[in-house]
């Protein structure tokens, strides 16, 4: 996704995660998971990467968590601030196809809600990988919620390139992003994290004014112990 659709999509709404209210499947996931995570890792703090409008974050912060939210766009930011009102929550713009401007170990727990298929080459995934792994903790917590294969609206778009990717094109927002399989990240992910936790969601959703079965899924990694070298 490039910087100026996300800019101007906090402005013309028309991709449903910039207008939904409620938080996602992969938040109330996280917040079901919460007591057995503070066992693993103690008081968690939390990054929540392409935090968007900060309606997950917002969720997240009511339980406690020290929130900091980073987005590669100004205005979803802004959007974010005002959800999260004045509170500690800190809202930092950057790039997830960058290094994280974030200290080695700053986190306990790093979320990423329908931000991933915004990276659809396995170089850069694998690299994100590496530098979550970076600014986690030892036995810190990475959770995606993210699209699948199989989701209703994605599923007659998909084009399945040479390499076994699978890419679509959303001819509402010429938004071009890959869908992925929890085994399919976690094969990306192994060099870092041990797959800990998985559950997908189906539920209707209306997109472009018609009624679709949408399938999304979430899935928690746990950092491998001595996982400081490189990948």
């Amino acid at each position: 996704m490039s910087r100026d659709l996300w800019e101007r999509e906090y402005v013309t709404h028309s991709i449903s995660s910039s207008t939904n209210t409620r938080p996602s499947h992969g938040a109330d996931f996280l917040r079901r998971h919460l007591p057995s995570i503070a066992r693993v890792v103690g008081p968690p703090r939390l990054l929540d990467l392409g935090c968007g409008g900060g309606r997950n974050a917002a969720v997240l912060a009511e339980t406690g968590l020290a929130i900091v939210g980073m987005d590669f766009a100004h205005r979803p930011l802004l959007a974010a601030r005002t959800r999260l009102g004045p509170g500690p929550a800190r809202l930092v713009q950057a790039s997830m196809k960058a290094p994280l401007p974030f200290r080695t170990g700053a986190f306990s727990l790093v979320t990423a809600f329908t931000s991933l298929e915004n990276v659809t080459e396995d170089d850069r995934l694998r690299a994100l990988g590496r530098e979550v792994r970076r600014v986690l903790c030892p036995g810190g917590l990475f959770l995606a919620y993210f699209l699948t294969p199989e989701d209703g609206y994605y599923l007659p778009l998909i084009d399945r390139d040479r390499d076994g990717r699978n890419l679509t094109f959303d001819p509402v927002t010429d938004l071009r992003q890959r869908v992925y399989q929890v085994a399919e990240l976690s094969a990306l992910f192994a060099p870092s994290f041990t797959l800990v936790a998985s559950d997908r969601f189906d539920f209707p959703d209306v997109r472009s004014g018609d009624m679709h079965q949408r399938r999304l899924a979430t899935a928690l990694w746990q950092r491998r112990p001595g996982a400081d070298g490189p990948a």
